[in-house]
Protein backbone atom coordinates (compact mmCIF):
# COMPACT_ATOMS: atom_id res chain seq x y z
CA UNK A 1 0.00 0.00 0.00
CA UNK A 2 1.10 3.57 -0.92
CA UNK A 3 1.74 6.32 1.20
CA UNK A 4 -1.50 8.36 0.27
CA UNK A 5 -3.68 4.99 0.79
CA UNK A 6 -2.01 4.46 3.68
CA UNK A 7 -3.29 7.94 4.97
CA UNK A 8 -6.70 7.76 3.32
CA UNK A 9 -7.05 4.50 4.95
CA UNK A 10 -5.94 5.92 8.41
CA UNK A 11 -8.00 9.23 8.09
CA UNK A 12 -10.84 7.13 7.99
CA UNK A 13 -10.78 5.13 10.82
CA UNK A 14 -9.54 7.91 12.91
CA UNK A 15 -13.02 9.15 11.21
CA UNK A 16 -14.93 6.42 12.41
CA UNK A 17 -13.53 6.63 15.73
CA UNK A 18 -14.65 9.73 16.26
CA UNK A 19 -18.13 9.70 15.34
CA UNK A 20 -18.07 6.12 17.30
CA UNK A 21 -17.35 8.46 20.27
CA UNK A 22 -19.54 11.13 19.20
CA UNK A 23 -22.31 8.77 19.25
CA UNK A 24 -21.87 7.47 22.58
CA UNK A 25 -21.31 10.57 23.94
CA UNK A 26 -24.62 12.03 21.95
CA UNK A 27 -26.24 8.72 23.37
CA UNK A 28 -24.77 9.27 27.29
CA UNK A 29 -26.00 12.63 27.27
CA UNK A 30 -29.59 11.86 26.12
CA UNK A 31 -30.31 9.50 28.58
CA UNK A 32 -28.98 12.15 31.08
CA UNK A 33 -31.97 14.42 29.78
CA UNK A 34 -34.35 12.01 29.89
CA UNK A 35 -33.64 10.91 33.19
CA UNK A 36 -33.45 14.42 34.63
CA UNK A 37 -36.83 14.91 32.71
CA UNK A 38 -38.17 11.57 34.35
CA UNK A 39 -37.31 13.16 38.02
CA UNK A 40 -39.15 16.54 37.53
CA UNK A 41 -41.80 14.89 35.57
CA UNK A 42 -42.18 12.36 38.98
CA UNK A 43 -41.68 15.11 41.21
CA UNK A 44 -44.88 17.33 39.92
CA UNK A 45 -48.70 16.04 39.97
CA UNK A 46 -49.93 14.47 36.89
CA UNK A 47 -51.64 17.15 34.66
CA UNK A 48 -54.98 17.58 35.34
CA UNK A 49 -54.81 15.61 38.48
CA UNK A 50 -54.32 15.94 42.12
CA UNK A 51 -51.80 12.43 42.75
CA UNK A 52 -49.71 11.59 45.55
CA UNK A 53 -50.07 15.70 47.00
CA UNK A 54 -49.16 15.90 50.38
CA UNK A 55 -50.75 18.33 52.90
CA UNK A 56 -47.85 21.23 52.63
CA UNK A 57 -48.98 21.00 48.46
CA UNK A 58 -52.24 20.80 48.57
CA UNK A 59 -52.55 24.09 51.27
CA UNK A 60 -50.30 25.94 49.01
CA UNK A 61 -53.03 24.73 45.91
CA UNK A 62 -55.54 26.17 47.63
CA UNK A 63 -53.90 29.42 48.96
CA UNK A 64 -52.59 30.04 45.48
CA UNK A 65 -54.68 28.76 42.97
CA UNK A 66 -56.98 30.91 40.56
CA UNK A 67 -60.23 30.52 41.36
CA UNK A 68 -62.17 30.04 38.10
CA UNK A 69 -65.27 28.99 38.95
CA UNK A 70 -67.95 29.30 41.71
CA UNK A 71 -71.51 28.07 42.79
CA UNK A 72 -73.60 27.15 45.50
CA UNK A 73 -74.03 24.14 47.05
CA UNK A 74 -77.50 22.86 48.04
CA UNK A 75 -76.44 21.18 51.84
CA UNK A 76 -75.54 23.43 54.36
CA UNK A 77 -76.94 26.32 56.75
CA UNK A 78 -73.94 28.42 56.41
CA UNK A 79 -74.34 28.89 52.93
CA UNK A 80 -70.52 27.30 52.02
CA UNK A 81 -69.65 27.68 47.96
CA UNK A 82 -67.96 25.27 45.74
CA UNK A 83 -65.12 26.66 43.83
CA UNK A 84 -62.71 25.46 40.95
CA UNK A 85 -59.09 26.16 41.15
CA UNK A 86 -56.31 26.03 38.54
CA UNK A 87 -52.88 26.79 39.02
CA UNK A 88 -51.93 26.49 35.43
CA UNK A 89 -50.76 22.48 36.10
CA UNK A 90 -53.83 21.34 37.62
CA UNK A 91 -57.17 21.91 38.74
CA UNK A 92 -59.46 20.61 41.75
CA UNK A 93 -62.35 21.84 43.16
CA UNK A 94 -62.59 23.65 46.89
CA UNK A 95 -65.43 24.56 49.53
CA UNK A 96 -65.62 27.68 50.63
CA UNK A 97 -67.25 29.39 53.62
CA UNK A 98 -66.76 33.04 54.85
CA UNK A 99 -69.42 32.96 57.66
CA UNK A 100 -68.69 34.63 60.52
CA UNK A 101 -71.73 35.09 63.09
CA UNK A 102 -72.30 36.16 66.59
CA UNK A 103 -75.29 35.95 68.92
CA UNK A 104 -75.46 36.81 72.70
CA UNK A 105 -78.37 34.14 72.87
CA UNK A 106 -79.08 31.63 70.24
CA UNK A 107 -82.31 29.71 69.58
CA UNK A 108 -81.85 26.05 67.86
CA UNK A 109 -83.58 22.40 68.03
CA UNK A 110 -80.70 21.77 70.14
CA UNK A 111 -81.54 24.46 72.71
CA UNK A 112 -80.30 27.37 73.70
CA UNK A 113 -76.74 28.74 73.59
CA UNK A 114 -75.32 31.69 74.84
CA UNK A 115 -72.32 33.34 73.53
CA UNK A 116 -73.13 31.82 70.08
CA UNK A 117 -70.13 32.28 67.40
CA UNK A 118 -70.47 30.37 63.52
CA UNK A 119 -67.29 30.79 61.88
CA UNK A 120 -64.73 29.84 59.09
CA UNK A 121 -62.16 30.40 61.13
CA UNK A 122 -63.21 27.30 63.38
CA UNK A 123 -62.62 25.35 60.36
CA UNK A 124 -59.03 26.22 59.91
CA UNK A 125 -58.54 25.60 63.69
CA UNK A 126 -59.85 21.63 63.35
CA UNK A 127 -57.71 20.94 60.65
CA UNK A 128 -54.63 22.40 62.13
CA UNK A 129 -55.24 21.09 65.41
CA UNK A 130 -55.92 16.92 63.89
CA UNK A 131 -52.59 17.68 61.79
CA UNK A 132 -50.83 18.54 65.17
CA UNK A 133 -52.26 14.85 66.76
CA UNK A 134 -50.97 13.59 63.48
CA UNK A 135 -54.91 12.41 62.86
CA UNK A 136 -55.01 12.34 58.86
CA UNK A 137 -58.91 12.32 59.33
CA UNK A 138 -59.63 15.88 58.26
CA UNK A 139 -58.50 17.88 54.64
CA UNK A 140 -56.47 20.55 54.22
CA UNK A 141 -58.21 23.97 55.32
CA UNK A 142 -56.41 26.84 54.84
CA UNK A 143 -57.02 30.73 55.40
CA UNK A 144 -57.62 32.76 51.74
CA UNK A 145 -59.34 36.29 51.18
CA UNK A 146 -62.30 35.60 48.61
CA UNK A 147 -63.99 38.16 46.30
CA UNK A 148 -62.60 40.52 49.17
CA UNK A 149 -63.91 38.62 52.62
CA UNK A 150 -61.79 35.95 54.66
CA UNK A 151 -62.66 31.95 54.14
CA UNK A 152 -61.50 28.42 55.06
CA UNK A 153 -61.15 27.18 51.76
CA UNK A 154 -60.78 23.44 51.89
CA UNK A 155 -59.72 20.54 50.13
CA UNK A 156 -62.69 19.22 47.75
CA UNK A 157 -62.97 15.53 48.84
CA UNK A 158 -64.02 14.18 45.69
CA UNK A 159 -66.21 10.66 45.03
CA UNK A 160 -67.36 10.53 48.60
CA UNK A 161 -70.85 9.92 49.87
CA UNK A 162 -72.29 11.59 53.37
CA UNK A 163 -72.30 9.49 56.79
CA UNK A 164 -76.24 10.78 55.79
CA UNK A 165 -76.13 8.60 52.83
CA UNK A 166 -75.03 5.47 53.90
CA UNK A 167 -77.30 5.35 57.11
CA UNK A 168 -80.17 6.28 55.14
CA UNK A 169 -79.13 3.53 52.46
CA UNK A 170 -78.13 0.91 54.96
CA UNK A 171 -75.10 0.48 53.69
CA UNK A 172 -73.01 -1.80 55.91
CA UNK A 173 -69.22 -0.87 56.30
CA UNK A 174 -66.99 -3.97 54.13
CA UNK A 175 -64.99 -4.31 57.42
CA UNK A 176 -66.72 -3.24 61.05
CA UNK A 177 -63.46 -3.24 62.68
CA UNK A 178 -61.92 -0.82 60.87
CA UNK A 179 -65.24 1.05 60.17
CA UNK A 180 -65.73 1.22 64.66
CA UNK A 181 -62.02 2.57 64.52
CA UNK A 182 -62.16 5.13 62.44
CA UNK A 183 -65.83 5.91 64.54
CA UNK A 184 -64.34 6.05 67.88
CA UNK A 185 -61.36 8.80 66.68
CA UNK A 186 -64.21 10.54 65.24
CA UNK A 187 -66.14 10.94 68.26
CA UNK A 188 -62.68 11.53 70.65
CA UNK A 189 -62.13 14.86 67.95
CA UNK A 190 -65.70 16.26 68.24
CA UNK A 191 -65.86 16.13 72.08
CA UNK A 192 -62.22 17.76 72.15
CA UNK A 193 -63.46 20.92 70.00
CA UNK A 194 -66.80 20.65 71.50
CA UNK A 195 -68.74 20.79 67.99
CA UNK A 196 -71.98 21.84 68.56
CA UNK A 197 -73.81 20.99 65.12
CA UNK A 198 -71.76 16.84 64.26
CA UNK A 199 -74.60 16.03 61.53
CA UNK A 200 -74.29 13.24 59.30
CA UNK A 201 -73.64 15.60 56.34
CA UNK A 202 -70.36 16.68 58.06
CA UNK A 203 -68.64 12.44 57.75
CA UNK A 204 -67.66 11.85 54.41
CA UNK A 205 -66.94 8.27 53.04
CA UNK A 206 -64.82 7.94 50.28
CA UNK A 207 -64.72 4.52 48.66
CA UNK A 208 -61.75 3.14 50.21
CA UNK A 209 -64.39 3.56 53.05
CA UNK A 210 -61.93 6.17 54.85
CA UNK A 211 -64.07 8.69 56.83
CA UNK A 212 -63.38 12.64 56.51
CA UNK A 213 -64.63 15.37 58.98
CA UNK A 214 -65.16 18.66 57.71
CA UNK A 215 -66.87 21.76 58.72
CA UNK A 216 -66.22 22.57 62.41
CA UNK A 217 -67.62 26.58 62.35
CA UNK A 218 -69.56 25.55 65.41
CA UNK A 219 -67.17 23.81 67.73
CA UNK A 220 -64.16 25.37 69.69
CA UNK A 221 -66.78 26.54 72.56
CA UNK A 222 -65.32 27.85 75.66
CA UNK A 223 -66.66 25.27 77.72
CA UNK A 224 -64.59 23.63 80.01
CA UNK A 225 -66.76 20.17 80.19
CA UNK A 226 -67.74 17.09 77.62
CA UNK A 227 -70.69 17.24 75.57
CA UNK A 228 -71.27 13.75 75.74
CA UNK A 229 -68.71 11.83 77.14
CA UNK A 230 -70.59 8.45 77.38
CA UNK A 231 -69.51 8.42 73.20
CA UNK A 232 -65.64 7.94 74.15
CA UNK A 233 -65.70 4.32 74.32
CA UNK A 234 -62.58 3.72 73.28
CA UNK A 235 -58.98 5.44 71.98
CA UNK A 236 -56.32 4.71 69.48
CA UNK A 237 -53.15 4.65 71.30
CA UNK A 238 -51.09 7.41 69.53
CA UNK A 239 -54.06 9.51 69.35
CA UNK A 240 -54.08 9.76 73.86
CA UNK A 241 -50.25 10.04 73.54
CA UNK A 242 -50.13 12.98 71.61
CA UNK A 243 -53.15 14.12 73.27
CA UNK A 244 -51.02 13.76 76.43
CA UNK A 245 -47.89 16.03 74.95
CA UNK A 246 -50.50 18.59 73.93
CA UNK A 247 -49.67 21.80 75.69
CA UNK A 248 -50.73 25.58 75.56
CA UNK A 249 -47.41 26.87 73.52
CA UNK A 250 -48.46 24.07 71.11
CA UNK A 251 -51.70 25.14 70.63
CA UNK A 252 -50.93 28.88 70.52
CA UNK A 253 -48.72 28.58 68.04
CA UNK A 254 -50.51 26.45 66.05
CA UNK A 255 -54.07 27.70 66.45
CA UNK A 256 -53.36 31.17 68.10
CA UNK A 257 -54.99 33.32 64.50
CA UNK A 258 -57.85 31.36 64.74
CA UNK A 259 -58.36 30.74 68.37
CA UNK A 260 -58.96 33.11 71.39
CA UNK A 261 -57.42 32.47 74.48
CA UNK A 262 -60.65 31.26 76.45
CA UNK A 263 -61.38 28.67 72.94
CA UNK A 264 -57.62 27.50 73.85
CA UNK A 265 -58.57 27.05 77.82
CA UNK A 266 -61.64 25.13 76.28
CA UNK A 267 -59.56 23.08 74.40
CA UNK A 268 -57.04 22.09 77.28
CA UNK A 269 -59.59 21.55 79.87
CA UNK A 270 -61.33 18.75 77.71
CA UNK A 271 -58.23 17.00 76.48
CA UNK A 272 -57.64 16.71 80.83
CA UNK A 273 -61.21 15.32 80.90
CA UNK A 274 -60.70 13.05 78.04
CA UNK A 275 -57.05 11.68 79.15
CA UNK A 276 -58.40 11.57 82.69
CA UNK A 277 -61.48 8.99 81.13
CA UNK A 278 -59.54 6.90 79.35
CA UNK A 279 -56.87 6.27 82.29
CA UNK A 280 -59.47 5.40 83.99
CA UNK A 281 -61.15 3.13 81.94
CA UNK A 282 -57.96 1.44 81.42
CA UNK A 283 -57.42 0.77 84.86
CA UNK A 284 -60.90 -0.37 84.94
CA UNK A 285 -60.87 -2.77 82.01
CA UNK A 286 -57.68 -3.41 80.83
CA UNK A 287 -55.78 -2.40 78.02
CA UNK A 288 -56.82 -4.55 75.54
CA UNK A 289 -60.94 -3.22 76.38
CA UNK A 290 -60.09 0.41 75.59
CA UNK A 291 -57.04 1.18 73.29
CA UNK A 292 -56.42 0.00 69.98
CA UNK A 293 -53.99 1.21 66.78
CA UNK A 294 -55.79 3.10 64.23
CA UNK A 295 -53.55 3.36 60.36
CA UNK A 296 -55.01 6.78 60.23
CA UNK A 297 -52.62 7.91 62.97
CA UNK A 298 -49.32 7.44 61.56
CA UNK A 299 -49.37 8.32 57.94
CA UNK A 300 -48.76 10.97 56.53
CA UNK A 301 -50.79 13.83 56.09
CA UNK A 302 -53.36 13.73 53.16
CA UNK A 303 -52.66 10.11 52.79
CA UNK A 304 -55.56 8.75 50.88
CA UNK A 305 -56.81 12.48 49.36
CA UNK A 306 -56.71 12.60 45.61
Amino acid sequence: MDRDNMAGSSQRICWSRSFTHTLRAISLAASIWCAVIAIGQAQLPTPGSAEALGCGSMENFLQTAKIVRLRDLPVGVTVPRRATLDDGRMKHDAAIQDTDERKHIFESARGTELNFRDSWSFNVAGYELAKTLQLNMVAPYVERNVEGRPASVSWWIDDAMMERERYKKKISPPNPMAWNGEMYAVRVFHQLIYDTDPNLTNLLITKDWRIWMIDFSRAFRVTKVLNKPKELVKIDRRLLANLRTLTRQTLQQKLGRWLTEPEIDGVLARRDLIVALFDEAVLKKGEAAVLYDLPRTSEPCGAGLR
